[in-house]
């Protein structure tokens, strides 16, 4: 009786182990084939990352495509001596916005957490189902809130791509190279600070944006739009952070997604401002007069209608560091005497944070220079 009993376990622990060992051979095998993109290396440093830019980061900057280009780290340290890191990646929603936090926050500290709302305005659940979120989600760890996000916001057609990327990359096994593998952060861009840039001015149309309509209504957000928002402040506050929600100058007459976008966006912000006034959140926003304050001009400083170039994403993130350090206790370095000398407040480790965010702001300066010499 004993001997079968023992059979029994024995099979019973075999059968564990070889699925065990499926579970991880295939979760191997998966991330080697997701490929190794700049988005995937942007990530792997955001939540793995040991080096002293990501550790001294007091700013979490994040969003969607317009803070990804408006919201200039290097600038903001030139301008107050303020630590910043840009975590926006094209298509981020809302729901996706809160995910990454949540994952970012299980590695990372941070005082404040500036958020894009432009995507509060999203009116279709399943918007970028197979381009943006998910060149985000397949990158981050396995969790329930991503489990949700898979069953709310993707269409069941490809949902199986989501929860088995292995259905999408199998086939990559014929290109693999060492870097596919080794999946080391690639050090060579960090001076960008997560940031991306366009140097043009306008893509081929003058940018112009429509005089500022906000009649102070509001309308209610779009499907679970509303409740990710409030979930999202609820995880900023439960990591002890201040957050402020910010509404990027564009174009508020965008046409060009009807199907999948709010009719008011005004009337959007401000049902997002009422939430945020619930928890005591601040949210900053760029009307005609403030835009003339700051010295922000569309047809200098919009790459298209949406998109902020270099110059432009320079004046107004100067703007949002100057509000930053009016409103919230950060750590501020200012610079003393020579071009590229920089006086820490106090202790090596905030001097060595300071030579390194003055290389990266040389480095910067050098590449913007270079762009504009062979434009």
């Amino acid at each position: 009786m004993r001997g079968r009993v023992r059979k029994r376990v024995s099979l019973g622990l075999g059968i564990v182990l070889f699925f065990c060992c499926c579970f991880v051979i295939t979760q191997y095998v998966t991330t080697v084939c997701i490929p190794y993109t700049a988005k995937a290396d942007k990530i792997n440093k955001n939540l793995h990352s040991d080096d002293e830019d990501m550790q001294q980061t007091e700013v979490c900057l994040i969003g969607g495509s317009h803070g990804l280009n408006a919201f200039n780290p290097n600038a903001m340290w030139e301008s107050q001596g303020i630590c910043c890191y840009n975590y926006c990646f094209a298509g981020e929603t809302i729901p996706v916005t809160k995910i990454y936090l949540e994952e970012l926050f299980r590695k990372r500290s941070f005082r404040v957490v500036v958020v894009d709302l432009y995507y509060i305005g999203l009116a279709d659940p399943y918007f970028g189902e197979k381009n943006y979120a998910y060149d985000i989600l397949n990158k981050l760890p396995c969790s329930m809130d991503k489990f949700r996000y898979v069953s709310e916001h993707v269409h069941e057609e490809v949902r199986k791509e989501y929860y088995f990327p292995l259905n999408r990359y199998h086939t990559r096994w014929l290109s693999l190279d060492r870097k596919d593998f080794e999946r080391t952060p690639d050090p060579e861009d960090d001076w960008q600070l997560g940031q991306d840039f366009h140097y043009e001015t306008n893509d081929g149309n003058v940018v112009h944006f429509a005089p500022w309509e906000d009649d102070g209504k509001s309308i209610p957000l779009k499907d679970s739009i509303e409740s990710e928002l409030r979930e999202l402040i609820e995880v900023v506050k439960a990591h002890d952070a201040e957050l402020l929600l910010v509404d990027i100058p564009r174009c508020y007459d965008d046409a060009a997604p009807p199907a999948d976008w709010i009719g008011d966006e005004h009337a959007a912000v401000n049902r997002a401002r009422e939430i945020a006034s619930e928890y005591g959140v601040r949210v900053l926003q760029f009307d005609d007069e403030e835009l003339a304050r700051i010295g922000f001009a569309p047809e200098r400083h919009m790459y298209n209608k949406g998109h902020m170039n270099i110059e432009g994403s320079e004046v107004f993130s100067r703007a949002l560091a100057e509000d930053l350090v009016s409103h919230y206790p950060l750590t501020r370095y200012s610079r003393s005497g020579a071009e590229g000398e920089t006086q820490a407040p106090d202790g090596t480790e905030n001097a060595d944070t300071a030579a390194l965010r003055d290389r990266y702001y040389r480095i910067y300066l050098e590449q913007k220079k270079e762009r504009k010499a062979t434009s």
